[in-house]
């Protein structure tokens, strides 16, 4: 399978941002309250509450994949801001199924926020959740720049099992963006 992706320098990550920002600001959308999915809308919830100058608070979904409970989106470490009351803007990467943002409005809502405005960085067609905010639609895989490891590993451990040679993995990984040092990095301390 070709995978198209979607490399983010953290220049055009920070663009991204602050082109959000302007929407929402240039919208008069009603926020107080950014909430941020961990780990994916970590970064986002960060330079959002800089550009808005508004506080972010956090909490994690996971989702656990066995037999018995595949794909079940948990909550693993609670919402310890108190948002009832507030208009909440509610921040994530990218809305991709759209189970993520659905489960995360839904929890918010037993907190009695006034409102729950989504925005992620982008938007795939195929997600089952539209976010009111979002930067850009893409159907390609995104590789952030906040996430270089897990990303070099992933294509790594892909392409290997397609039976590609180290060079063939370097090429592309190079032609993606990634530096002979954040290569180097993962395969000391990562891969074997």
């Amino acid at each position: 399978m070709n995978i198209q992706y979607l490399p983010l320098t953290w220049i055009t990550y920070h663009d991204l941002a602050r082109k959000i920002a302007a929407t929402i600001l240039q919208h008069n959308a009603e926020v107080n309250q950014i909430v941020a999915i961990s780990r994916g809308g970590l970064t986002l919830g960060h330079i959002l509450s800089d550009f808005l100058r508004i506080p972010v608070a956090t909490f994690t979904i996971q989702s656990y994949t066995d037999i018995k409970t595949q794909g079940e989106l948990t909550i693993t470490e609670p919402l310890k801001t108190r948002i009832n009351g507030k208009h909440v803007l509610l921040v994530d990467d990218v809305a991709d199924s759209g189970k993520t943002l659905i489960r995360a409005t839904k929890y918010l809502k037993r907190f009695k926020p006034a409102s729950i405005k989504v925005v992620t960085m982008f938007f795939k067609p195929h997600s089952t959740f539209r976010p009111d905010f979002f930067a850009q639609n893409t159907t390609k895989w995104i590789l952030f720049p906040y996430e270089p490891t897990e990303m070099i590993m992933s294509i790594t451990k892909s392409m290997q099992s397609e039976g590609k040679s180290k060079s063939e993995i370097q090429e592309l990984l190079s032609s993606l963006g990634y530096t002979d040092d954040q290569i180097r990095f993962v395969r000391k301390y990562f891969m074997n």
